[in-house]
């Protein structure tokens, strides 16, 4: 049974137009459900690392970007008050079928979810100035 919180989460959520022709579920999750939700909470998940940064890192913008790069990898999986509070904006805003198979398949999505933030974050390194 689908809620009306469910219903209001994926109409908020952006299309994105990915071909995904045969694909396994978890590739299948990958696309359908994470790259929509991580494009949606881009915003919020820019706001918590540079909050983070000024709070431990204050002279990251002083590095040059192949170190905030390496910054960035080596924090998202080495520390992990800033990778459960990422991890936590992402499923947060699952719905319950999609948390359900989130939980069945924490250890693999979680993998992925970091390896997707670093992406993102490393792509928008002038904002986390």
């Amino acid at each position: 049974m689908k809620s009306e919180r469910d219903e209001r989460l994926k109409s908020i959520r952006p299309i994105l137009s990915i071909d995904s022709p045969s694909m396994g579920d978890l590739e299948f999750f990958q696309t359908h459900t994470l790259r929509p939700i991580l494009k949606f909470q881009n915003s919020i998940v820019l706001a918590q690392f540079r909050k983070y940064v000024q709070k431990f890192k204050p002279a990251f913008n002083a590095y040059n970007q192949s170190a905030q790069k390496n910054y960035i990898e080596d924090v998202l999986k080495r520390d992990p008050r800033i990778k459960n509070s990422l991890i936590a904006s992402v499923v947060s805003v699952m719905t319950l079928h999609e948390y359900e198979f989130y939980c069945e398949n924490k250890v693999e999505l979680n993998k992925r979810i970091i390896t997707l933030l670093i992406k993102r974050l490393q792509d928008h390194l002038e904002i986390l100035y």
